[in-house]
């Protein structure tokens, strides 16, 4: 059986623009002004509470930006386009952000080193994936991206640098 929240009364002042933005939304059905304010306070709560472990983090950043997610896809059906750029940066953006902010502890000073080793190492093969899957977007003549010709430009510096690795690595 669950047992009833314990309440605390409190009164304060909001800026009407607070208020108005709150009263237009339904925040789940909520329909009083201290229902939403009820449900505002408990959001961010959790929200600070559930933040901290990578898994939430990823969830919480896809929640927000499910909406621009949503708009572009339903942009890329109206223009019958798609682009394999946006969908990679879109999945792992995240990812990374994820990442740091479930590294908020401070690790004890004896584990400092192996802390700051342990996320360059995560965030660089982060990085690594989006940087593979962006040079495979280039492997054609026409990029899968809203512009075929996006990356027609943009790889030389790179195809330049990994001839000097691997002519570094044969040395």
């Amino acid at each position: 059986m669950n047992e009833p929240v314990k309440t605390v009364p409190i009164s304060g002042r909001i800026s009407q623009q607070d208020y108005d933005f709150m009263m237009q939304h339904s925040f789940g059905g909520k329909v009083t002004a201290s229902e939403k304010l009820r449900h505002v306070a408990s959001f961010f709560r959790q929200y600070h509470e559930h933040f901290g472990s990578y898994a939430e983090g990823i969830e919480e950043l896809n929640r927000l930006s499910e909406p621009a997610r949503k708009n572009i896809k339903h942009l890329e059906y109206e223009q019958g386009v798609h682009s394999e750029l946006v969908d990679a940066a879109a999945n792992l953006f995240p990812l990374g952000v994820a990442y740091l902010a479930s590294r908020q502890q401070r690790p004890a000073k004896k584990d400092q080193l192996p802390y700051l080793l342990e996320t360059e190492e995560r965030l660089l093969a982060l990085v690594l994936r989006l940087l593979e899957q962006v040079l495979r977007l280039g492997l054609t003549t026409q990029a899968p991206a809203y512009n075929p010709h996006l990356l027609e430009d943009k790889l030389g510096t790179i195809t330049e640098l990994v001839g000097l690795l691997s002519k570094r690595d044969h040395s």
